[in-house]
């Protein structure tokens, strides 16, 4: 089953000065009727990454549904990607702007307050949804994740039923052993990660092989080719100066920022604490201790000693990029623990 896709568009208002993309998906053929118990999933990705990392995951999760029938729990009636106005598509429209007021630094929070703008648009503006009436379940990666925990501090509140956080990634404090450690990684990633390539085609041969991509799942990878890479803009020079390669959206620059944010460090462990305390949070962290220490996730697991923990063997930080369908088969089991109706055999 293809889900089927719209790109949402919110303009930048008073309210909130950049433009906030985000994909809708919704099942083909759509449910017959929607009930109050449906959930809609809001979908926040990891940094580097785009609205549509979350697409092989949610496509995998729509066919569960299908495959459970229309009258079975959980039934989902919409998945919502939002993107970081910093990155991806959003990186394009944002351009001017960013490189004015967020050369140097891009605040987690500021992923949140775009998130927020999205959520609180209205039924006259964006997704044209008054997400108020919606039972909403909240999934982040990494940088995505750490946004949502910091949903808690926006005005009007935002009322999910879950959180479901995936390799959630910041540093309790400055003294944590690692600290240093972890955001050179980050850090080191994004001034060497490759970023230009003659065609999509080059790019998709060239990240097949590279280290960090090859553990990907390959559609996965092609929906990064797809969507993360945009027309280089010396193509609109003259010859024989014109370039008509690809390029990655997110700047090399604005990655840098993003990893820079002090909203990684410290309070992230406090809104944790405060989200779970609220509604159910559930962590789910990759077996393979790539990038985060494995002592560092079972600190903040213990923390939040009223989340539920699961580890994903076999699967890295880039959780969603590599174990798409174990990941969806994970929410959907987590969803089903959600619904106060189990799934009809």
């Amino acid at each position: 089953m293809s889900a089927l896709v719209e790109k949402l568009i919110l303009e930048p208002s008073e309210s909130y000065p950049l433009y906030v993309l985000a994909t809708r998906y919704s099942a083909n053929p759509p449910p017959q009727s929607n009930s109050l118990d449906d959930y809609t999933l809001i979908c926040l990705h990891a940094v580097g990454s785009h609205k549509e990392s979350w697409e092989v995951t949610i496509q995998h999760l729509l066919n569960l549904g299908r495959k459970s029938g229309h009258h079975a729990y959980p039934r989902i009636r919409e998945v919502y990607s939002i993107e970081s106005p910093n990155h991806g598509e959003s990186a394009v429209l944002n351009a001017d702007i960013l490189a004015k007021h967020y050369s140097d630094d891009w605040p987690t929070r500021e992923y949140t307050r775009a998130a927020h703008s999205f959520l609180t648009a209205g039924p006259s503006r964006g997704a044209r949804v008054d997400f108020r009436r919606r039972k909403i379940i909240a999934l982040g990666h990494c940088f995505g994740a750490v946004a949502l925990f910091y949903m808690h501090e926006m005005r009007p509140r935002i009322s999910f039923t879950a959180v479901i956080a995936l390799e959630p990634g910041f540093s309790p404090g400055t003294d944590y052993p690692d600290y240093r450690e972890v955001f050179r990684k980050f850090q080191a990633w994004s001034w060497l990660r490759p970023n230009v390539w003659p065609s999509r085609k080059a790019a998709l041969r060239d990240l097949s092989r590279h280290p960090n991509f090859k553990t990907w799942d390959p559609d996965v990878l092609r929906s990064y080719i797809n969507y993360a890479l945009s027309t280089h803009p010396a193509s609109r020079f003259p010859e024989p100066y014109t370039f008509n390669g690809v390029l990655v959206s997110t700047t090399r620059e604005q990655e840098s920022a993003t990893y820079k944010s002090d909203d990684f460090v410290g309070a992230p462990l406090e809104a944790c604490a405060i989200t779970s305390k609220q509604i159910p949070v559930h962590l789910i962290w990759g077996g393979v201790h790539d990038v985060l220490p494995s002592h560092l996730k079972h600190y903040i697991s213990n923390h939040m000693s009223s989340a539920s923990v699961d580890f994903m063997e076999g699967a890295g930080h880039m959780i969603v990029q590599e174990k798409p369908q174990l990941v969806a088969n994970k929410i959907h089991d987590l969803l089903l623990s959600f619904s106060p109706i189990k799934a009809v055999l």
